[in-house]
């Protein structure tokens, strides 16, 4: 019979969230404790948000091999409609200053605490129309690129330039849902892009960028046209 390798203790400790091991680690007056616990927990959701961010490629890319790029298109499509819709259309329903801290948040999480390789950052700016976000890299679809995971792993890039790869040919397949969730399928469900979006010229260096209007209707005719939709008049 071998020994035993940890205690009840242990195993409890380990089955904890780590927030809640810092915190109690804090109200004990163990800081030394906090902050290593601190330092841990953002390593770990990097694993598995990497992890699930490189499936979704991995999936996206089967899809292509089978169906082509027009099945990428309507894998998103269905995707979309079933998952996405309903968290736009509670979007749609919030205070347009209060989405900023969910957006905020969104990001910070994308962005695995800014560890790992080329870790992921943003800045934000408002001006008297927006709130702009900067991701560089984006923690999600421009890591995958900066990362060589395209090459690593033989994953797909657009075969066509069209309206939901933003005009462009070889353009990263994980990053087309983008186009969907933030523009196309929006201006069918409410008549309006959600986070109108540029993505970067040169994903080595340019940042990816998300805008968030104050007012909708000061959302540029570009983010119609693209998709050859109209912009709503008022």
């Amino acid at each position: 019979m071998t020994e035993r390798w940890f205690t009840d203790e242990e195993l409890d400790a380990l089955s904890r969230p780590t927030m809640d091991r810092a915190i109690a680690a804090i109200d004990a007056g163990e800081l030394d404790s906090a902050r290593r616990l601190c330092g841990e927990m953002k390593h770990e959701w990097l694993m598995l948000h990497d992890l699930m961010v490189e499936s979704i490629l991995g999936l996206v890319s089967f899809v292509q091999e089978r169906l082509g790029d027009d099945g990428v298109a309507e894998a998103w499509t269905q995707c979309s409609e079933r998952g996405w819709r309903r968290h736009h259309d509670a979007i749609n329903r919030l205070d347009r200053r209060e989405l900023v801290y969910l957006l905020a948040a969104t990001w910070r999480a994308h962005s695995g605490s800014g560890v790992g390789e080329h870790p992921g950052r943003f800045a934000i700016e408002e001006d008297e129309d927006k709130v702009t976000f900067r991701m560089n890299p984006c923690g999600s679809g421009q890591r995958l690129v900066r990362r060589g995971v395209y090459e690593q792993g033989g994953y797909g890039r657009t075969q066509e330039a069209h309206d939901w790869s933003y005009g462009r040919t070889n353009f990263p397949l994980y990053c087309t849902h983008c186009s969907f969730m933030n523009e196309s399928l929006p201006i069918q469900w409410s008549g309006y892009p959600l986070y109108p979006s540029d993505p970067p010229e040169d994903y080595g260096s340019d940042p990816c960028t998300w805008y968030w209007y104050k007012d909708p209707d000061a959302i540029p005719e570009r983010h119609w046209r693209r998709y050859g939709a109209v912009k709503p008049s008022h």
